[in-house]
């Protein structure tokens, strides 16, 4: 009996111990992550102060050269690697935050429009945002899948007229359905929603929209439509990962 009662006060020890040692872990991870993020958003501060630079003198250079078609090429590639280095910082700022946030029910419509108020010119394309009201159990983050939905149609597709954003019902499943009318993008370009990161502009923000959706737990999928136009279908599970429910209304 003894023998059984000491066996049983060295395991709680041992799982006190283990608690502890899983506690200082955590914090460290915790102290690391945020001295991660720290030097993350100053070096993307000063970084942008000196493209600033490097694009004001770019300005300058293009007036004193505007007669000179092969000094203009030059000045336009550095212009497009200054706003590729700014597109690498956008990607880090947002991947940092994926998994930061508690996740809470949030208004799909809201994000819709927010995501769409992004954009000072839409081309003409008309925007159908018949989500509003419905509640998802997301973060802040919820508006930038719908904003590289949108960017990807004005981008990648010719013709397109009409964007539609809606929802259904498939049993205990939830379904975002994002639409648009467009003709698809050259087979070329690939599809990057479902490539990982490529290091191609494009990429990036599709390698974005597949980590938020792991994080909430959701799946995501691409379909083409046979008379043209896109669909990307986002599935939410009633229970989630983090075991609350979503709540549509």
């Amino acid at each position: 009996m003894k023998n059984a009662v000491r066996t049983e006060c060295e395991e709680i020890t041992d799982c006190k111990k283990a608690g502890e040692a899983l506690n200082q872990t955590m914090d460290k991870l915790v102290l690391v992550n945020e001295k991660l993020q720290v030097v993350g958003s100053l070096t993307r501060h000063d970084v942008r102060n000196k493209l600033s630079v490097v694009t004001g003198n770019l300005y300058l250079l293009r007036k004193h050269l505007a007669n000179d078609v092969e000094a203009l090429e030059q000045l336009d590639r550095m212009k497009d690697a200054v706003r590729q280095v700014e597109l690498i910082f956008e990607f880090a700022k947002t991947y940092e935050q994926i998994g930061c946030e508690q996740l809470t029910n949030r208004d799909v419509g809201k994000a819709v429009d927010e995501a769409t108020a992004l954009f000072s010119d839409l081309k003409g394309v008309k925007v159908a945002n018949k989500c509003r009201g419905l509640m998802v159990l997301a973060d802040s983050l919820l508006r930038q899948i719908f904003y590289n939905f949108i960017d990807n149609s004005l981008k990648y597709r010719e013709k397109i007229k009409r964007i539609q954003i809606r929802s259904e019902q498939e049993g205990d499943l939830l379904c975002v359905v994002y639409e648009d009318d467009g003709i698809r993008i050259p087979e070329n370009l690939g599809n990057k929603l479902v490539q990982e990161c490529d290091g191609v502009g494009a990429g990036y923000g599709w390698f974005i929209v597949r980590r938020i959706c792991e994080a909430y737990g959701w799946s995501i999928q691409e379909t083409i439509e046979q008379g043209g136009g896109t669909r990307f279908t986002l599935t939410i599970p009633e229970i989630n990962r983090v075991g609350k429910t979503v709540s549509p209304q």
